[in-house]
């Protein structure tokens, strides 16, 4: 295989059950013209590749909304690299305010170029989609209900999508301590569990993607066949180690990851298998066990799983 690649260089999208539940959902949140709504999981079970879909899949299905994405940074505003929504906003929308433009000026330029944004798709709805929503700071957030309101003003409706980890409860909790309902009731109010591969079945799903449903733009719509030529014309399918695959990742799996493999585990074993088979393809390939086990260790998933899991919990 390539360096190249695209199982090697992850520049492809699986529409797994997870991601395609999350873009049927975020839709409907679009077309009600909700305000808000947290999508929340573990590390690594794919929020970020969700996100990044909604910001294909949104236009598509509504091409007079305008959708934005940022990743959220830095929440500690005594931080040097400090950044708060609404310079992270400035800097995605390529304006250049001048070194003495106060943040009132700078929120006012940001206001009129959403506005016009939206102006140019005869649009009436803004979609602002925010990845790792936990890093941002309460003022963050209090900036976000500012730029909410203004855009009312105009007869603007923005809708909030965000995902984060699981810890945003904390942040809840606090606005809630301080009475800040208002912040709640606009982003924080509608939270919804993200998981990973939490069933056999559903990896099973995931596996047939690599087999039948790759892009066409990459492989010619199967991965399989791409890289296992001989071995996929005589029937062979990556579907046919799902039961070993799911057996040895369960067996490892730890904390907050049981029946919730992390997809991004998932492709990284199914690139080393790739990578490995792609010498041996024959009309009678088959995966030895312990070929999954090495790809499953060479994954990093064991340690990976220790490092991040409360194992007292």
């Amino acid at each position: 295989m390539e360096h190249s690649h695209p199982i090697l260089s992850r520049d492809y999208r699986l529409n797994t059950p997870t991601l395609l539940a999350v873009v049927q959902n975020a839709c409907f949140k679009v077309l009600m013209r909700k305000t808000g709504v947290v999508y929340t999981g573990e590390p690594r079970v794919g929020k970020t590749v969700c996100c990044e879909a909604l910001l294909e899949e949104i236009p598509k299905r509504f091409p007079n909304v305008y959708v934005v994405m940022i990743p959220a940074m830095n929440k500690d505003a005594d931080a040097l690299r400090y950044s708060s929504i609404i310079h992270q906003l400035i800097d995605q929308e390529g304006i250049l305010p001048k070194a003495r433009t106060s943040f009132v000026q700078r929120r006012s330029m940001l206001l009129e170029r959403l506005k016009t944004r939206a102006e140019l798709r005869n649009a009436k709805q803004i979609v602002l989609l925010i990845d790792e929503l936990s890093r941002l700071s309460i003022s963050d957030y209090k900036q976000l209900a500012d730029i909410y309101n203004k855009l009312r003003a105009d007869k603007i409706t923005m809708t909030v999508i965000s995902f984060a980890m699981p810890s945003i409860d904390k942040v809840v909790a606090d606005f809630l301590r301080n009475d800040d309902r208002h912040i709640i009731g606009r982003f924080l109010s509608d939270i919804r569990p993200l998981h990973g591969v939490t069933t056999i079945a559903q990896l099973n799903q995931v596996l047939k993607l690599y087999d039948d449903c790759a892009e066409e733009k990459l492989c010619g719509y199967s991965f399989t066949r791409n890289v296992l030529p001989q071995a996929y014309t005589a029937g062979f399918r990556l579907t046919s180690i799902a039961a070993d695959l799911w057996r040895e990742m369960s067996r490892i799996a730890a904390g907050k990851y049981v029946n919730n493999l992390p997809m991004e585990h998932v492709a990284l074993v199914v690139a080393y298998l790739f990578l490995i088979l792609s010498d041996e393809d024959s009309e009678a390939l088959s995966v030895p066990q312990d070929l999954i086990e090495e790809a499953v260790r060479e994954s990093n998933f064991k340690d990976f799983c220790k490092n991040v899991t409360d194992m007292k919990a």
